[in-house]
């Protein structure tokens, strides 16, 4: 899966979003509304920031082990992946997409925004603006020791036993 990741990510990331991650890889980047969003994965962390470029008004990091992430099962049109911090009980779910089967691979994204079983919001990239790097969420788990349970859909250590 490296590989492709590597090409995807090269394809679809500006300069600018892979240096806001510092090390890490860029998994997305995209502006939603006035505000960007910028989410990053490896060196067992993960990070997500949200607001005005360079001022963002929320910023998570967070250990790989204190995220839950979704891999993508395989199967279907679009490749996708999510991964969701939680914080003071408010979980963001950052989500990815890129449809294997269009020409120019298009990407989405956005984040969900919830609050126990309660929807806060649902917000999805402006047009044009996603940039992702499909399989980064993967590529940090594995890194980090974790397996895709595709019974559960999640990321675990447990899976990795089987």
């Amino acid at each position: 899966m490296r590989g492709l990741a590597t090409v995807l990510a090269l394809a679809l990331t500006p300069g600018v979003a892979v240096a806001q991650c510092g090390g890490m890889d860029l998994v997305l980047n995209c502006q939603i509304g006035s505000k960007t969003i910028t989410v990053c994965a490896g060196e067992g962390q993960a990070t997500y920031a949200f607001g005005p470029l360079n001022a963002p008004e929320l910023e998570l990091v967070m250990p790989l082990g204190q995220v839950q992430a979704r891999p993508w099962p395989g199967v279907g049109r679009s490749i996708w992946e999510d991964i969701t911090f939680e914080n003071a009980g408010t979980r963001y779910t950052a989500w990815i997409s890129v449809d294997r089967m269009a020409e120019d691979l298009p990407a989405t994204g956005g984040v969900i925004v919830s609050h126990g079983d309660q929807k806060l919001a649902d917000l999805t990239c402006n047009a044009d603006t996603a940039n992702v790097g499909i399989f980064s969420i993967a590529d940090a788990m594995q890194a980090a020791g974790y397996c895709a349970d595709h019974d559960s859909g999640l990321y675990t250590s447990a899976a990795c036993a089987d």
